[in-house]
C-alpha cells in the first residue's frame, strides 16, 4: 500500500481481501497486506494465535488474554537471557538480587520487609538474598529506631560500585523495545503500568 493519510485505500483493500479471505479477520488481513508489500507472513505466528483463539473458546477465556500471558512469559525469558551475564559477571546470582539492590539504591534505606514485597519475592528467599548481600558487603543492615524489631538496609560504597557496573553493563546489551518509536514506547509503558497497578492492588488484598 502506499503512504497515504487517508483511510479510504484501506478500505478498499479490506474490500479486496473480503474477496479472497473465507473469513473476515483483521489479523489475516494484516499478513495479507505485509504480503503484498514484500513482506513475508509468518506462518508459525498465524498458526499460534488460531491455536490462542481455540482455546479461548474451548476454555472461555477472556479475549486475548491467554496470548497476552505466553507473550510476556516470552519477554520474561528474554530479559533474563539478556542480563544473565552480566549479573552472574558482577558477582549476583540473578534478578532478585539486582531488584533488590536496585529498590534499595532507589530507597536510599528502606526495611527487608519493603525491599521484598515490592519485588514480589517469597519472604524466606528474600531474606536469603538480603544475608548474602550483606555477607558480600554490597548491603549493611542496622536497626531502626522507631522501630526496634526492624532492620534497615541501605547501599554500601561497594555496592552502589557495582549497580553502577551493572547499569553500564545493561546500557551494551539489546534494547528491549528494538525498533518501537517514541509513541509506541510510551503507550506500551502506560499499558504495562496500567496492569502492573492492577495486579499489585490484588495482591496487597488479604
Amino acid at each position: 500500500m502506499k503512504n497515504d493519510k487517508s483511510y479510504l485505500p484501506l478500505i478498499s483493500e479490506w474490500e479486496n481481501y473480503l474477496k479472497i479471505s473465507n473469513k473476515a479477520d483483521l489479523k489475516g488481513f494484516a499478513y495479507w497486506l505485509l504480503e503484498k508489500d514484500g513482506v513475508p507472513a509468518r506462518e508459525e505466528d498465524v498458526e499460534l494465535s488460531e491455536y490462542f483463539g481455540s482455546n479461548t473458546n474451548d476454555y472461555k477465556f477472556a479475549y486475548k488474554s491467554s496470548e497476552a500471558a505466553f507473550l510476556i512469559w516470552r519477554l520474561g525469558k528474554f530479559i533474563r537471557h539478556y542480563t544473565k551475564p552480566i549479573l552472574l559477571g558482577n558477582g549476583l546470582a540473578g534478578q532478585d538480587d539486582f531488584a533488590i539492590l536496585s529498590h534499595v539504591d532507589y530507597k536510599t534505606s528502606c526495611s527487608k520487609k519493603e525491599a521484598i514485597e515490592a519485588n514480589i519475592i517469597e519472604p524466606t528467599t528474600g531474606i536469603e538474598i538480603i544475608k548474602r548481600l550483606i555477607k558480600a558487603g554490597l548491603l549493611s543492615e542496622k536497626v531502626n529506631k522507631d522501630d526496634k524489631r526492624e532492620k534497615i538496609i541501605s547501599l554500601t560504597k561497594i555496592g552502589k560500585e557495582k549497580l553502577y557496573q551493572i547499569y553500564v553493563g545493561f546500557a551494551q546489551i539489546q534494547d528491549l523495545m528494538a525498533e518501537m518509536n517514541v509513541e509506541q514506547r510510551e503507550n506500551l509503558i502506560q499499558t504495562l503500568t496500567s496492569l502492573d497497578t492492577f495486579h499489585t492492588s490484588n495482591l496487597s488484598v488479604p
